[in-house]
């Protein structure tokens, strides 16, 4: 009897007041142990993973782990959770007469699986719930089979759904078979992703505007495509553009950098590491998950402000191929009021390789050197002498 009265006028409303809270902290909960332990069940379907719970509690939420896949991985696998593989003694010269074909080695990575786990090696941090989305973007041109493919499910299992606006492959006239017919049908089976095919060989610079063109997201994602995205890659670039659109972002390249290093350039227009000092380090008072500014980019991997991206002009469309993209637009970004960083919570695997696998239409030391010089004639004035 005594409960009923609880029931009764205004109690009625008291006490569905009090079981709509109970029900949503039991929401809440759930969605904050999936953010920290990032293991939603490997048959579970990207596209059921909906808009973060907690975005109509709190402002912010911990980086969600996602690591979606559709089949549980085989941990015997070979490079499985990124430990090292090696090519058996009687493979040894099929590996090597395979290396050609990326100049890396591509008998090993057509071993490894395309959605394999590895190392989350990133500083933990937190993120707006409102972020915008974004189109991740892939230029290739004969590139190896395992490796563009890897690149984009890494990207799938690691990104939020609601985040991740599509997926956009710029074919530029690739004359490997298998990136025909073959990979349609390939791609036809994952959500999101389309393919651009150019009709005459345009190099990564002029492929990258054709697949921004027609870019659907809010911001703008450029990758290499030969990389892994790691966990909770995404959300911390898309942090900074939220929290500033003039911010320019780049990955952590995680073959080649530490959370202390950042890009410089040296003349004429060459690019490099340089690590921060110990002693600067102290002084500023630098954490390891604080985003580092950086005189200039990498360029292969980083996430821009689409409606910035032009009005910084975009790339220069008068650049050859590949080379001094990166620089051009680094000078464009500090020059026109915004800012490059390099964000240590977000991670992306990189393959580097010792040379270019496809060809230059010219001399490929003459385009890189014309690009240099055409990026110096235009914004270094007096220092271009």
């Amino acid at each position: 009897m005594k409960i009923r009265k609880y029931f009764r006028g205004s109690g009625r409303v008291l006490a569905f007041v009090f079981i709509a809270s109970v029900i949503w902290l039991l929401f809440d909960m759930a969605a904050l142990r999936l953010s920290m332990t990032g293991e939603p069940k490997p048959n579970q379907a990207l596209d059921s993973l909906a808009k973060p719970v907690l975005a109509g509690r709190s402002r912010v939420h911990k980086v969600y782990a996602l690591d979606v896949t559709s089949a549980p991985r085989d941990p015997k696998a070979v490079g499985q959770n990124g430990k090292v593989a090696l090519v058996p003694s009687d493979k040894q010269a099929e590996s090597k007469s395979r290396w050609a074909e990326g100049h890396f080695n591509v008998f090993l990575s057509d071993q490894i699986p395309l959605d394999r786990a590895i190392p989350d090696t990133r500083p933990k941090t937190v993120v707006h719930n409102d972020l915008p989305s974004t189109s991740v973007i892939f230029c290739f041109v004969d590139e190896v089979w395992s490796t563009l493919l890897r690149s984009v499910h890494s990207v799938l299992n690691r990104s939020p759904p609601h985040l991740l606006e599509e997926i956009i492959l710029v074919d530029d006239c690739s004359t490997k078979a298998y990136l025909g017919k073959q990979l349609d049908e390939y791609m036809k089976k994952l959500p999101k992703v389309r393919i651009i095919r150019l009709k005459e060989r345009q190099g990564l610079i002029r492929a990258r505007l054709e697949g921004a063109a027609v870019a659907k997201g809010k911001v703008l994602t450029f990758l290499d495509s030969h990389v892994e995205c790691n966990v909770g890659w995404l959300e911390p670039l898309l942090e900074r553009v939220y929290l500033d659109r003039k911010k320019v972002v780049c990955p952590v390249i995680e073959v080649i950098s530490s959370t202390d290093m950042r890009g410089v350039f040296t003349w004429p227009l060459g690019f490099a590491w340089n690590t921060l000092s110990e002693e600067q380090i102290k002084k500023d008072k630098v954490n390891v998950s604080d985003p580092l500014r950086c005189p200039v980019m990498a360029g292969g991997l980083f996430s821009i402000d689409k409606s910035y991206f032009y009005e910084l002009g975009a790339y220069d469309p008068g650049l050859d191929v590949w080379g001094g993209e990166n620089m051009e637009i680094s000078f464009k970004i500090w020059m026109c009021g915004g800012e490059i960083e390099i964000i240590p919570c977000s991670r992306v695997g990189h393959i580097f390789r010792g040379e270019n696998p496809y060809k230059f239409p010219k001399n490929r030391q003459k385009t890189i050197q014309r690009n240099q010089a055409r990026v110096a004639e235009v914004w270094l004035d007096e220092y271009k002498e």
